[in-house]
């Protein structure tokens, strides 16, 4: 009997913990839902307003979520807030502190204990320190790059910031000290000369030394980078574009890679709101090279999209129609399907799934 009461606690807190939970930014609001495993569809968990609320990230213990907004009554004045995150997935309000300038997303490094990102009009990048895992204000260092610098990606080994740069068409290796947070230039990566250029986003692959990033223009695509862990450098090995616009309309954001490690997504931007996809590559388990698979249609203006944990579905945000879809994956050929689309606020701007 004992051992039946066990064997149903143990079912029932593996449940709990393995329970999974959609955060979408949109019109000032991170929306919670519950993420439905068998079909991918969406339960409304909760919805949390504050002035200025977007782009935001998770701490690497999965205790809070980080998002950059406002200081109330303040709507010109950026702040980052911090937000604790319940067993059933809910944001519990903590803290808000300000900062200089607005931000294209949020990144903690793999220590927990630092925060960065890039501010795109003023060509800067800056690390802040958390305190308890929470943002108070304290800024560790603030770095004058170039403008158009978008994302902040930190190394494998923890070792090296990467900030990708869509204008100046280039990488910048900042080394980082995870003691302390410091930054300081040490290298850079050209992007491409021709064809797809102007990284935006970066990943680095999880089993290789490998490092992918979408090319915004002009053509939009996607480059592949050999990455070497000794010098904490790049070196682009690839570059395929998705489309031959070369007038800016067709633009790349954002790009994830399946948790097998099989597939790279991209995201394709059209203001004509003719062409916007999701352009799938299947990734060389060799060399980290991409092949060309499929272009499959999506909501317009796709700037943020995400795979769930488990890999069996796809959330991309319509920025440009208030949409978000769902999308079936095949594990087999990593085809994506239509299952549902929900109206979301005004402007959908980031969206990540997170498993307690």
């Amino acid at each position: 009997m004992i051992a039946r009461l066990l064997t149903l606690l143990c079912f029932l807190v593996f449940s709990v913990s393995a329970d999974e939970f959609l955060y979408l930014a949109s019109g000032n609001t991170i929306e919670v839902k519950k993420v439905n495993p068998e079909n991918g569809k969406l339960q409304n968990v909760q919805k949390v307003e504050y002035s200025g609320l977007s782009k935001f990230t998770f701490s690497v213990d999965k205790k809070f979520l980080y998002a950059q907004a406002s200081v109330k009554d303040k709507r010109r004045q950026p702040a980052i807030a911090t937000y604790s995150i319940a067993a059933d997935g809910k944001l519990n309000f903590v803290h808000v502190a300000p900062i200089n300038g607005g931000t294209t997303e949020l990144k903690t490094d793999r220590s927990g204990k630092f925060l960065a990102a890039a501010n795109y009009g003023a060509g800067t990048v800056t690390v802040w320190a958390l305190e308890d895992g929470i943002y108070k204000g304290k800024m560790v260092k603030e770095l004058k790059l170039e403008k158009k610098v978008h994302a902040a990606r930190f190394s494998p080994d923890n070792k090296v910031l990467c900030i990708p740069a869509t204008g100046p068409n280039k990488v910048y290796e900042l080394s980082f000290n995870e003691k302390n947070g410091e930054i300081a230039e040490k290298s850079e990566a050209t992007g491409p000369s021709s064809g797809a250029a102007q990284p935006r986003h970066l990943i680095f692959h999880p089993k290789m030394n490998v490092a992918y990033t979408t090319l915004e223009r002009i053509k939009p695509g996607v480059g592949a980078w050999k990455w070497d862990p000794a010098k904490g450098e790049l070196k682009l090995i690839q570059n395929l574009s998705n489309h031959d616009d070369e007038t800016g309309r067709v633009t790349n954001a954002d790009l994830h890679m399946s948790p097998d490690c099989k597939y790279l997504y991209v995201s394709c931007r059209d203001k004509g709101k003719e062409v916007d996809h999701i352009a799938l590559y299947k990734i060389n388990e060799q060399d980290g090279k991409l092949t060309f698979l499929k272009k499959f249609p999506c909501e317009n203006i796709p700037r943020s999209f995400g795979l769930n944990k488990s890999g069996e579905f796809l959330y991309v945000c319509g920025q440009g129609v208030a949409k978000l879809g769902v999308y079936k994956i095949d594990k087999s050929t990593g085809f994506l399907t239509k299952v549902s689309q929900y109206d979301t606020g005004k402007g959908p701007i980031w969206v990540e799934t997170l498993t307690k």
